[in-house]
């Protein structure tokens, strides 16, 4: 087995839940690391499920702020990461982690 220690995902969370990161076949993810930053002026809710669970749920980022979240989270291949913000490109997100081959 190969561990690569990488970014996983990152970008712009829209105003709908959409994958953010999808395991690739044969390899099983460890989420280190979720950093979700608000580059508003005004207060955004965010909201993270892996695998359609809700690891963060409608959590309000103050403005100009940031919400880092660090994880020994498992997830298996072809199990989705997937987000959304309150506003529409609002909060940019980093996931960093571990894949397992």
């Amino acid at each position: 087995m190969t561990d690569t220690l990488k970014n996983l995902a990152k970008g712009v969370l829209g105003s709908t839940s959409a994958p953010l990161y999808t395991v690739p076949a044969n390899t099983i993810a460890i989420v280190k690391e979720i950093i979700l930053a608000n580059k508003t002026a005004g207060a955004v809710t965010a909201t993270v499920t892996f695998d359609n669970i809700i690891i963060v749920p409608a959590k309000s980022i103050p403005a100009n702020d940031a919400l880092v979240i660090e994880l020994h989270s498992i997830i298996e291949a072809g199990k989705v990461i997937a987000g959304s913000a309150g506003a529409g490109a609002s909060i940019d997100y980093y996931i960093s982690g571990i894949e397992v081959a």
